[in-house]
């Protein structure tokens, strides 16, 4: 198969059925399904997930956070206020 016809060639002498490669091969995807099943199977450890202590440190300091700026927020409005 062409490059050129592949990616655009402007020649005139070129149609959209030079492009088709006759001699390829039809691949049906069985052999990735059953990859992927048997990789289902057999899962490793410590795979898939961020771990509980990381998600509690993670909601933990959103915590904090949000509470240094609720009081931040509250003193500055105390002191235009005030």
């Amino acid at each position: 198969m062409d490059l050129d016809s592949l990616f655009g060639d402007n020649s005139t002498n070129s149609t959209d059925v030079d492009t088709i490669d006759t001699d390829a091969e039809v691949q049906d995807g069985e052999e990735e399904l059953v990859a992927l099943e048997e990789a289902d199977d057999n899962p490793e450890e410590g795979v898939g997930g961020i771990g509980w202590k990381a998600l509690a440190l993670f909601v933990l300091g959103g915590l904090v956070i949000t509470g240094l700026a609720v009081a931040f927020m509250v003193w500055v409005i105390e002191g235009l206020v005030l």
